[in-house]
């Protein structure tokens, strides 16, 4: 009988270690997830967002949306972001630009894999600044970690005729074929840092390897597929490029 009992103590035991290891293990989950909805700070309501969902490698768009305590968006607010991984101990500052009333978004670029630190802060005239620490788990890339990566610049002559609604699209092609791979970018800002990996593959058949040719475009009303009267178009002057190279720089200059 007392071998029993001892039996169903260490069961017991057991089941409450198990336990205590899965409460753990769903906080840190959760601490490297920006919370999903708005959060109060101070006097002020917040949420962030990323596009994609989760971030990964590469270019990801953070949106910020402040509100005040009674929900009504806070236009003019001053919103500064840092980032970097928590390991470097070293944060870069990112560029946000006001997107919508109360809606502010800035591109960042997410080199490595692992924990990165966002943190968000309000700068308010004659009250004290408000900050907020995330904490982004990015994933490494899939398949052999091979990237193209660059920069995609507009031509000062074509600027203008970009307009909100308008899509970056970045392709890697081989030939005149389909895409093999692409990168859809939302209201673009200029200059804008790309990186496409496996992950982006149109079909995601076979390795991600080979020459390709770079371009990139601008779609008007961010509708995909072939180019359209009316769409920005530019190609990486090293065209074909074999994959691997991160240093292609693309100029869109020229319309459909």
């Amino acid at each position: 009988m007392a071998d029993t009992r001892r039996l169903m103590s260490t069961f017991v035991s057991w089941i409450s270690l198990l336990g205590l290891a899965a409460v753990v293990i769903v906080a840190l989950i959760s601490s490297l997830s920006p919370p999903r909805g708005p959060q109060s700070l101070g006097d002020v309501r917040i949420a962030i967002s990323s596009d994609p969902d989760p971030p990964r490698l590469g270019l990801n768009r953070l949106q910020v949306r402040v509100a005040s305590a009674d929900r009504r968006p806070i236009s003019h607010a001053g919103v500064e972001l840092k980032y970097g991984l928590e390991a470097a101990g070293t944060l870069a500052r990112a560029v946000i630009q006001a997107a919508a009333d109360g809606v502010y978004q800035t591109d960042i670029e997410l080199d490595a894999p692992g924990p990165w630190q966002v943190i968000l802060t309000l700068k308010r005239e004659g009250a004290p600044d408000l900050s907020a620490t995330y904490l982004y788990n990015v994933a490494p890339a899939p398949g052999d970690g091979k990237v193209l990566a660059g920069t995609v610049r507009i031509s000062p002559s074509l600027a203008g005729k970009v307009g909100p609604g308008d899509v970056l699209f970045v392709i890697a092609r081989r030939g005149s074929g389909p895409p093999l791979a692409a990168r859809r970018v939302p209201n673009p800002t200029f200059p804008v840092s790309f990186r496409l990996g496996q992950e982006d593959m149109v079909m995601a058949r076979g390795p991600f390897q080979g020459e390709v040719s770079v371009i990139a475009r601008i779609k008007k009303g961010g509708a995909a597929g072939p180019a359209q009267p009316g769409d920005l178009e530019g190609s990486y002057h090293g065209n074909p490029v074999k994959i691997g190279e991160t240093q292609i720089d693309v100029v869109i200059d020229r319309e459909i």
